[in-house]
């Protein structure tokens, strides 16, 4: 045997990968792994309110309107293919109209999903310990995502009783180090949709900021729920008040399809320093992994932007799980938008009360790994069904059975399974 063989050697890994790692580890990973939460997804039993994949039928015409794709893509080959134009200037026209603001075709950008969108603009933006200013509770991949390009995420709590922006705070947290804001809006995990006042507002702070600096600091608007609303046509967007801002989007949400991988990212109109930023992100998205969708979803774009999930039965969801809420002592904001609902938990210990309300069968995501422990969130996409099932278990109240539920004991059962 050779000598090299008999030595067992280490592997040195990226240090700032390893706390992006270290930080997806503290508020998601282990729960991934370890949670019995998890472990009973897919059971039959169960009403699933954990994450919002889709448990209904996939929407009407999705499937005829992929599969005649793939018979064109049978006839003109699976090429590599940066951005189809017909893909981009259905995606700026409709953004445009939904909006009224005037987007430009070659400003806009197609991603795989919001998740490689915000990854292209985190690489294009950042600076080895530079600052990303986020709005707290976030989405609970913002600051692993953050951390893996080197930069240090500075959250910002919102204001818990209504979830409205903390304007004081946030000028506070903008400074010499701030490479770019994260805003998120319908805002997941809360549902909260900020309005036309108060990105107006937004906006003037973070142009006091910049003045103040001397430079634009750019926004990232997380839009990838804009259409999920409740209450109106469209989410407003902080680009109508804020030139100097990147909007993400995905098609995943809206066709409650993520595995679709399907988004785009787009400038602002009158964003400063425009053909830069369009050269960096023609660099970024090959050199990153190909960054860019396929042919087949982009051929399939201008179809699927007609299309859109039923709002109604999702509303219908919502007002559903909040009666039954209420009616068990919880303490629930209604969602504006998105899938989900930020619920208070009657156990500050949100991870303990996930595994109460899963031996009730009842999924549901513990605050703790989106920044506000003492709460859990509920999606919108379970099926009627689920939602039916949840319901009952809710209005039920916690008291007399959380009082009398022994975890250790409950655990030994389970695995006796």
């Amino acid at each position: 045997m050779n000598d090299i063989n008999k030595e067992t050697l280490s592997i040195k890994f990226s240090e700032t990968r390893e706390e992006a790692k270290e930080e997806y580890e503290k508020h998601l990973g282990s729960f991934l792994r370890d949670s019995p939460v998890v472990a009973r997804r897919g059971d039959p039993d169960v009403a699933d309110l954990l994450f919002g994949d889709p448990h209904d039928p996939s929407l009407t015409g999705l499937g005829e309107i992929l599969h005649t794709q793939v018979d064109i893509s049978q006839e003109k080959g699976y090429r590599y293919v940066h951005h189809m134009e017909e893909a981009r200037a259905a995606a700026a026209k409709a953004l445009s109209q939904r909006t009224s603001l005037d987007f430009a075709v070659e400003d806009l950008f197609l991603t795989t999903g919001a998740f490689s969108g915000l990854v292209t603009c985190l690489q294009a933006l950042c600076e080895k310990n530079s600052e990303v200013v986020y709005f707290s509770p976030p989405w609970f991949y913002y600051r692993s995502m953050i951390k893996s390009v080197g930069a240090i995420p500075k959250g910002v709590d919102l204001n818990p009783e209504d979830w409205s922006i903390p304007f004081d705070k946030l000028a506070e947290a903008i400074g010499p180090k701030t490479s770019a804001i994260l805003v998120n809006s319908p805002h997941n995990p809360s549902g909260k949709i900020f309005s036309d006042s108060e990105l107006s507002e937004l906006a003037q702070v973070v142009s006091a900021a910049s003045k103040r600096l001397g430079r634009d600091i750019p926004i990232i608007s997380d839009e990838a729920y804009s259409r999920i609303v409740y209450e109106c046509s469209h989410a407003p967007t902080p680009a109508k008040y804020y030139p100097a801002t990147i909007i993400i989007y995905t098609y995943g949400k809206t066709l409650l399809a993520p595995s679709l991988r399907l988004g785009y990212m787009v400038l602002a109109p009158g964003f400063p320093g425009a053909l830069k930023m369009r050269r960096m992100f023609d660099a970024i998205q090959p050199m990153g992994g190909w960054l860019l969708p396929s042919c087949l979803v982009q051929r399939a774009l201008p179809d699927l932007e007609l299309l859109c999930v039923d709002l109604v039965q999702l509303k219908h969801r919502r007002d559903k799980l909040v009666e039954a809420l209420r009616e068990g002592g919880y303490t629930v904001i209604p969602a504006e938008g998105t899938f989900y609902m930020l619920v208070k938990s009657p156990q500050l210990d949100d991870e303990a009360f996930s595994r109460y309300l899963e031996s009730r069968n009842v999924l549901v995501l513990p605050g703790s790994t989106l920044e506000v422990p003492g709460t859990f969130r509920v999606s919108l996409t379970a099926s009627d069904e689920m939602i039916d099932q949840a319901s009952e278990v809710f209005k039920s109240g916690w008291q007399p059975f959380f009082i009398n539920y022994n975890e250790e004991k409950y655990d030994k059962i389970k695995l006796n399974k």
